[in-house]
């Protein structure tokens, strides 16, 4: 990352972020943001007159983070500090374990499959989890890091559960099938064998 795309990132890319809470990422560099709004649409015919609303859904969005660190940047030499020398100016390892903290904490995002917030430049985006975090590392980028982060979003709805009553005139086992009531206090009566034995019949014909 050169100095001229450093001060750039510093000017315009302030407020980009991944945060679940606990765990906030901040990009050195916005390469790229891609955003995907998708209507689902069925494939069958529709009848005339018919709600549209009834054949076609919003799915949740997906968008593509193409962001940069590198352990040159301003944000890498404050946070690691204490590791500072001055052979690292020679060297360029500003920040060495920088960028693996950052690659890690993104890993542990999509592992734990926590859900984030993203703020971009277009808008700001809810529950989203990490689909995919695609990175290179070449000879050139050993000191600095390139993420395409695939993300999306998910619907979170409410659900409750509720009882249906069937009444008992139109169930064939009534007694088994309907819901219990409260009858109060009912008094037992001896029943004769001979009339027990003449139901257990009727049962049977």
């Amino acid at each position: 990352m050169s100095f001229t795309d450093i001060a750039t990132s510093l000017l315009f890319n302030s407020g980009h972020s991944l945060s679940n809470g606990d765990v906030k990422v901040i990009p050195d560099l916005v390469m790229r943001e891609r955003h995907k709004d998708t209507l689902g649409i069925t494939s069958h015919p529709i009848q005339t007159g018919a709600a549209i609303t009834d054949h076609a859904y919003v799915i949740p969005p997906q968008f593509t983070l193409e962001w940069g660190w590198s352990n040159s940047s301003l944000k890498a030499l404050t946070e690691n500090f204490s590791d500072f020398k001055l052979s690292n100016f020679v060297t360029g390892k500003l920040g060495e374990n920088y960028i693996n903290e950052v690659y890690e904490s993104l890993r542990k995002l999509q592992q734990k499959r926590v859900l984030c917030t993203v703020i971009t430049s277009k808008r700001k985006y809810k529950n989203v989890l990490i689909e995919s975090i695609d990175t290179e590392t070449t000879e050139n980028t050993t000191y600095s890091m390139m993420v395409i982060l695939n993300c999306r979003s998910v619907q979170i709805v409410e659900t409750s559960m509720g009882k249906i009553s069937t009444p008992t005139n139109v169930q064939k086992f009534a007694s088994k099938t309907s819901s219990q009531l409260k009858m109060g206090t009912k008094q037992l009566k001896n029943v004769d064998n001979d009339s027990l034995s003449d139901r257990i019949s009727e049962l049977f014909q």
